[in-house]
This record gives C-alpha cells, structure tokens and sequence, in this order.
C-alpha cells in the first residue's frame, strides 16, 4: 500500500506509519492454525500484505486427510469453509463431501447450549456459513436452518460488529443484500466492516454523502487504533479497508471530469467494429440499438472499468411531489450522467427541454452531485444538428459537457416510422413523474 505519489505531511507519514505496523501484526499472527488468522485472510481477501505467506492457509489433500477424525469439531469445519474460497478444484470436491455429513450433524445440536457454541463465535460462524454456500446445492436444508437461527431472539450480539458480521453471513446464505448504516457509536472495527460488506456485495451501497462519511470516518479513526489491541481478524479488515480508501483516492486524484469526457468521446469511433453482419456471412451476428436502455447498457460497459464507483440509475432525494433517478453518477467525481437517444432530427428539441428540467431537478444542493455530462446518441445521423444542441445544453447552469454519437453506418436504422420519439425515460425509469 502507498499514499498519493509526493505526500510528505505528516498525516501521510503516521498512516504509511499505521499501515506498516499493521502489516507486521497480520503477517505474524495470521499464520496457519488459528482460525481468527483464517477470518483475517478472508477479510484481506487479494489485498497485499508484506511478509504474509499467502500459500500457508491453502486447502490441502494431506491437510483434509490428516483431519478427517475431526470433522464433528466446528472449528475443522469453519476452517474448511474458508479453505473452499481459494482451493484447488480436486479438493473442493472431496472438501464439499466430507462437509454434508458434518453439517448435517452440526444441524442436529442446540447452537443455543451455551455461550461456548458456534454462533457465539464470528469466526467460526463466518467459516461455517461459507461452507454452507459451498454445498448449498447439494445440502439446501442447512443454509436455512443457519439463517433461522441467526434470526432467533435468543441470539443476542454484544456488540455492533456482531450484528453487522451476522448479517455478512444472513446475506451470503440468502443471496439477500442486507440493509445495514453505520451508528454514531460504532467503532472502526464496525464502520470498516460496513464499508467491505458493501465492497462485497452482501450490503446495501452507501449513498454518496454516507460513503464519503464513512471513508473518513475510518481513515481518522483507523489511525488513532493500537495495532495489538484488537483481534488480528478486525486489524486485517481495518487493514484492508484502509488501504483501499487510499488506493481510490489516488484513483480520484488521477480521474478527472476531462477522463469521462475523453472515453465518452471515443464511443463513436470506437464502434466501427460494432458488430452488424450483412446476408452474406453465413451466421450473421446484429448487435442493435434501438433504444435508450440498450445505450446505457453500452456505456456501463465502456464505463464501470474505469469508475469504480459507478453507480447505475442513481435515486436522487424528491424534489416536491416527484422522484428523480438519475441514468448513472460517479459519487467520487460529483458527477450525473444523462442517456438520450434520439430517432429523428425534430427529437434534439425535445431532448434539450428534457434535459432543462431534469437539471432543476438533479442539482438542486440537496445531493453532492454538481454536474451533468449529457450524453446523446443520434440513431437518425443529423449531425447538422449535433452543435446546436451541445451549444445550448452547455449554456444551461450544471451542464459540464455535452456528448453526441451517432449511429455508425454499418448499423441499419430501426424501421419505426409509427413509433414516437424515444426521448423520454424507458420503462426501468419510470420513478420520475
């Protein structure tokens, strides 16, 4: 992990400080064999630690033979569970075997016995619920046994990161994202893992304002943490989310409006291998565009590898009676984008008054969003109107850049004469009234 290239303050010095201290504390106690150092590599997942063996945790042959007497012990079968996230294929196979049986075993007990059972332990509860998702299709019954008792009453956490590491696990058994926020008492340990189950999937994503919050929040706090007074596994996801607010950072300090002007900008030229075989191909493959949805579907393509915030229909707070949803924003760079398409010349009119009201609307200082990119793809190739548009739009407060692509000519036009013009949001948008 580095911070931003020519950063001598000394805010940047303590971090790289921090970063530094921390590593050493993961790679000395996330050895193999203890199963708090298995959470810990989960937690980091593919982020580099210096100094961490990454082999040394590897599911092996020997290792699941050499414990196979010991399959009714739940750290065995925790630490299975977090070896099928990164075993060799003949592995996971004989692994995925040897665990339905001890499962199903695993659901005849009482998780509620004692404060000594698995549940009350993250993480062997964390190892367990990934072996359920590895066998989840030859062993459906324990997957919702294990989601019932996460959500029984008995099970009372002691602590925030309890609740959030549950609804990790509710979320992976259930492929249901969970709808978790930070509270104003939560420690790093819980903002940092509210900020990584939304990296991976298992909660809601932040809206913008709460995502900046939480960055920050855990880039302060993180750093006035002692590095040996937590738990390996919680100094790990601190690590790793650390190192991955850094990491966007200088993504954002490199990314620019003027980036997402030049990619949108080469769309047009990019297309002359948009595929559109004629008659005399012998398995003619047509890639379409006939409508609005299927250019935003093209530009979440060009566009998410790049901006890795890239957030698709973005829902902006009401504005009076009406709800607005935006096509895309980049939260990082405060930036909406609009998606037109237009089928005929008399269509640009009509997009120029759409796109004046849903400025209104967009940027009213309500969201942190600043500025618009509007970008219009002219399926009826009237580029003798593309300036007048661009010249208007770009005079209207909030529109940063205008972009207009036309259809390539290899790409036949749509045959719609009856069809009216597709200026207005499709069916998928439909929250703005």
């Amino acid at each position: 992990m580095t911070t931003p290239p020519g950063d001598t303050s000394p805010a940047a010095a303590y971090a790289t400080s921090w970063l530094t201290a921390a590593a050493k504390r993961i790679a000395a106690d996330a050895a193999p064999g203890s199963i708090d150092a298995l959470l810990a590599r989960y937690f980091l997942g593919s982020a580099p630690v210096p100094g961490l063996n990454r082999d040394g945790s590897r599911l092996s042959a020997a290792w699941l033979e050499e414990n196979r007497d010991r399959l009714r012990e739940t750290p065995v079968v925790a630490a299975i569970g977090y070896g099928l996230t990164d075993a060799l294929p003949g592995v996971q196979a004989s692994a995925r075997r040897l665990l339905v049986p001890s499962l199903r075993r695993l659901m005849s007990r009482n998780p509620f016995a004692d404060r000594l059972t698995f549940v009350y332990d993250l993480p062997q509860l964390a190892g367990i619920g990934l072996a359920a998702q590895a066998v989840a299709a030859d062993l459906p019954g324990f997957s919702e046994w294990l989601s019932g008792v996460l959500e029984d009453s008995r099970l009372q956490p002691s602590d925030r990161f309890q609740v959030l590491l549950r609804a990790h696990v509710r979320a992976l058994l259930t492929g249901q994202t969970a709808a978790v926020h930070t509270q104003q008492g939560d420690d790093v340990s819980a903002i940092a893992l509210r900020y990584w189950m939304a990296s991976t999937g298992t909660a809601h994503p932040p809206d913008p304002a709460e995502h900046r919050n939480l960055q920050k929040r855990i880039a302060s706090e993180a750093l006035r943490t002692d590095a040996a007074q937590l738990p390996v596994s919680r100094i790990a996801l601190i690590y790793r989310t650390v190192t991955a607010i850094l990491d966007t950072s200088i993504d954002q300090a490199i990314l620019s409006r003027s980036h997402l002007v030049t990619v949108l900008s080469r769309l047009e030229a990019a297309m002359r291998r948009w595929r559109c075989d004629d008659d005399s191909v012998k398995h003619p493959i047509r890639w379409p565009v006939t409508a609005e949805r299927e250019v935003q579907d093209i530009l979440w393509l060009i566009l998410r590898p790049v901006f890795d915030d890239l957030v698709d229909e973005e829902t902006l707070p009401k504005l009076g009676h009406s709800t607005y949803r935006a096509d895309f924003g980049i939260p990082s760079l405060g930036i909406l984008i609009e998606v037109k398409y237009v089928r005929k010349s008399s269509d640009f009119k009509e997009v120029e008054k759409q796109v004046l009201e849903d400025s209104v609307a967009y940027l009213n200082g309500v969201t942190a969003y600043k500025e618009i990119v509007v970008f219009i793809y002219d399926d009826s190739a009237s580029v003798q109107e593309h300036d007048t548009t661009a010249t208007a739009l770009r005079s209207i407060d909030g529109i940063s850049d205008v972009i207009i692509v036309s259809r390539p000519s290899q790409l036949a036009s749509p045959t719609l004469p009856s069809q009216p013009a597709d200026t207005a949001k499709p069916s998928r948008q439909t929250a703005r009234k």
